[in-house]
């Protein structure tokens, strides 16, 4: 008797040790499945930004002016709704921002010879002004993206990165995200995301864009306008006139402001977009009175190209009489999970 009621006990340890194997890899099998929903919910928005970007591309090479502007169907905020998810998508032009990697300047490419941006310099410091941010954080931004290891008047090179715990090294090259500030000296995630009071300065700088460090006049947020400027009232003055009737071109612009030299500063498309995919999952579905069961952000960021010659990728119209090609390409992204 001793002995079946000791197998008995074996058994039913047994029994209830599968048992809560089964519960746990069951739940973890529940929780794939709704991750693989958002993330295909996610990409789904991505996707539907590249189609909207493409579209545009389209429409631009039939018209005799493309422009890029905030009252275009990409800048929209779109929504996609499934039965279990919701999807959000924001489109942002980086051209509407200054590109912090134009801080410095390459003289002579095949030499390596760079300087100061003496211009985006400026521009910088008075948008930090802007945003109550220490201007004199833009030494330590000209610092770690120069080549040299002369410290700025304000900035900071490998000799002070080496000290810390753990020690890093200056990076010496072009910024790769926006988020790489966080490595810098007097730098933290309010300044570089905001606050409820005060908006993020990645709101307002990229790290890629025009060439020459223009800025899309159509689409810029007025601190931008006005700190390429050096004008608060010219910047509301231009966000005014681009809101009745967006800028088309270089002369469009110079016909309108012939006293100022706005294409030096500034263009009127856009090359870069940033895709920010919100996807969130209902197992109820979406009409029920639940909250998500999981979201997740995907951040996207896209190059639109233009060329002559055939990229399958691509759609494809017709400027002038001549064929052109678009495609998109996508030139990092990363996911983000919250709640």
């Amino acid at each position: 008797m001793l002995l079946t009621l000791l197998v008995t006990i074996i058994l039913a340890v047994v029994v209830l040790e599968f048992n809560y194997l089964i519960r746990v890899h069951a739940t973890l099998s529940g929780h794939l499945v709704d991750d693989l929903r958002l993330q295909t919910a996610a990409e789904a928005g991505v996707q539907r930004a590249m189609a909207l970007l493409l579209n545009d591309a389209l429409a631009d090479a039939e018209s005799e002016t493309p422009f890029d502007a905030l009252d275009e169907e990409w800048a929209e905020e779109i929504v996609l709704g499934a039965d279990t998810s919701e999807t959000t998508i924001r489109i942002t032009d980086e051209t509407s921002k200054l590109n912090l990697n134009r801080l410095v300047r390459k003289t002579d490419i095949e030499l390596g010879v760079e300087e100061t941006n003496p211009d985006m310099v400026e521009n910088v410091m008075r948008l930090f002004e802007a945003l109550e941010i220490d201007p004199n954080l833009v030494d330590e931004i000209v610092d770690w993206i120069d080549m040299n290891d002369e410290e700025e008047p304000f900035g900071a090179e490998s000799s002070y990165y080496e000290t810390l715990d753990p020690p890093i090294r200056c990076k010496n090259g072009p910024l790769d995200s926006v988020e790489e500030l966080l490595l810098m000296e007097g730098f933290d995630e309010e300044i570089l995301y905001g606050s409820e009071d005060n908006p993020g300065l990645i709101e307002f700088v990229t790290v890629c864009g025009d060439a020459e460090g223009r800025v899309n006049i159509n689409t810029a947020p007025e601190e931008v306008l006005a700190a390429v400027l050096n004008s608060e009232s010219m910047a509301s003055m231009i966000a005014g006139e681009r809101e009745m009737d967006p800028f088309e071109s270089a002369n469009d612009m110079t016909t309108r402001f012939p006293a100022v030299k706005l294409t030096k500063k500034f263009n009127t498309h856009a090359s870069f977009f940033l895709v920010t995919s919100r996807a969130a999952y209902f197992p109820g579905g979406r009409d029920a009175a639940e909250e998500p069961a999981g979201r997740v952000e995907f951040k996207t960021l896209l190059k639109r190209v233009r060329e002559e010659g055939e990229d399958p990728r691509g759609a494809r119209g017709i400027q002038g009489g001549q064929e052109e090609f678009f495609s998109i390409d996508t030139v990092w992204w990363k996911v983000n999970r919250w709640e």
